[in-house]
């Protein structure tokens, strides 16, 4: 018979021998865009990935999405990331512990971008004008300095001639 600290060793090791050919969980989002190519951007954190694009992740949640290709609208979206069943205590740990084998959480996200919208030619004289308006606008600010439009000093108006001025000397 084995003495108690010798057991206590044997079991200790079995154990970790068991927890470490246990399996494991492997969770990443699919991002793909209709037209493939869009620089993908997460939380505002930019990925240096392009769609379509696999992401892993720890946690579920909403995640704020942004994608941007040429000629196309940017879109600014998000992605809800579902917490499957095994996420949850105390399944959690027969997952990540006990279960021989990998288990896999793919989560998909398919995005359209718009193209922009060529200009209408009966537009183009409405849109200059805005345009022209806008730059008035501008120049008033500026002109304004750090008051604003309108608050460049004034000249006080001229008094006339024939009237007496008030702090004139009295003869």
């Amino acid at each position: 018979m084995k003495p108690p600290v010798a057991r206590a060793a044997s079991a200790a090791a079995l154990l970790v021998a068991f927890a470490a050919s246990g399996g494991c969980v492997e969770r990443k989002m699919i991002i793909r865009s209709d037209p493939p190519g869009a620089a993908i951007t997460l939380d505002g954190v930019d990925t240096e990935l392009v769609t379509p694009a696999e992401i892993p992740f720890d946690f579920g949640g909403t995640r704020a999405v942004t994608l941007i290709a040429p000629g196309k609208r940017v879109l600014e979206t998000t992605a809800k990331l579902e917490d499957p069943w095994f996420t949850y205590f105390p399944l959690d740990i027969g997952a990540e512990f006990l279960w021989p084998g990998t288990i896999l959480d793919v989560q998909t996200f398919d995005y359209a971008l718009e193209s922009y919208q060529p200009v209408d030619p009966s537009m183009k004289s409405e849109l200059k004008k805005r345009l022209d308006e806008v730059k008035l606008r501008a120049a008033q600010y500026r002109a304004g300095g750090a008051e604003g439009p309108g608050a460049a000093p004034q000249r006080p108006a001229e008094q006339p001639t024939d009237a007496p001025a008030e702090n004139a000397p009295k003869k």
